[in-house]
Order: structure tokens, then sequence, then C-alpha cells
């Protein structure tokens, strides 16, 4: 009887944390709705609403799902740190005339930076650009 009472509580402290972390994950999580297409990951999406979330419990690798069939999802590897300060959500952007990709975003415990693509890099290459305008959309 006692090692199943000691079983049954094990099992429940375990659940209790396989929850939490879950829980906390899920926090990380926010929607936000693009209002043109751009490229993460070397992978161009069209424009929509998309939930941005952890894909992996160190966080340094997030999805990028779209919310419908028409918008699909990417994963993308980031430079993780700690928000400083509170804030609202936001995506920020490098727009270079009509072409916009995902640099970051800020949730609502991490600064999260994305490395420069390749296709963006290409296009700064061939361009000749080394400036690009900085677009922030911000979300509840």
């Amino acid at each position: 009887m006692k090692k199943q009472l000691i079983a049954v509580m094990f099992a429940f402290a375990l659940s209790l944390v396989i929850n939490a972390g879950q829980t906390f994950a899920q926090s990380q999580a926010f929607r936000v709705t693009v209002p043109f297409d751009f490229s993460a990951n070397n992978k161009t999406l069209p424009k929509g609403t998309y939930i941005v979330n952890p894909a992996t419990d160190n966080r340094l690798m997030w999805r990028v799902e779209g919310t419908d069939d028409q918008a699909p999802g990417t994963l993308v590897v980031a430079r993780l740190s700690t928000a400083e300060e509170p804030g609202n959500l936001r995506m920020t952007f490098r727009r270079y005339g009509e072409r916009y990709f995902l640099i970051g975003f800020k949730t609502t415990s991490y600064d999260v930076e994305l490395p420069m693509s390749g296709s963006e890099k290409d296009l700064r290459r061939s361009a000749g650009i080394n400036f690009a305008k900085l677009i922030t959309l911000e979300t509840k």
C-alpha cells in the first residue's frame, strides 16, 4: 500500500512539472496579423495571421505558423535575451522596397533576434543595399 501511494504521488508530481512547462511555453505564444508577404528562414510567407511560439524548451527555435491553410509556417533559429522592459508583443521586419524580412520579435519574457537569412544577404549584395527600413507590428 505504501509503495502504491508513493507511486501515485510521484506520478502526480511529474504531471504537475510537465503541465507547468507546457503552460509556460503557451504563455510565450502570441498572434499577429502581418499585412504583407515576408521572408523568414529563407521561406516566403504570405500576408495573414500568424501564431508565434517556442518550438523547443530552450527557446532557441521558434515556430511561425499561419492560422489558415494558405499560410504555411516555418521554424526559425534565434538568439534569445531576457526582455529588459515589459511592453507590447511585437514582430520586427527589415524592408527593402517591397520585400520584407522577419528579423525578430518580442514576447512577454524575451527579446528574440533572428540571424540574417541567406536570401536577405543575397538581395543586399546584388542590389548594393546597406540600409533597410525597420517595420514593427505590435499586437496585444
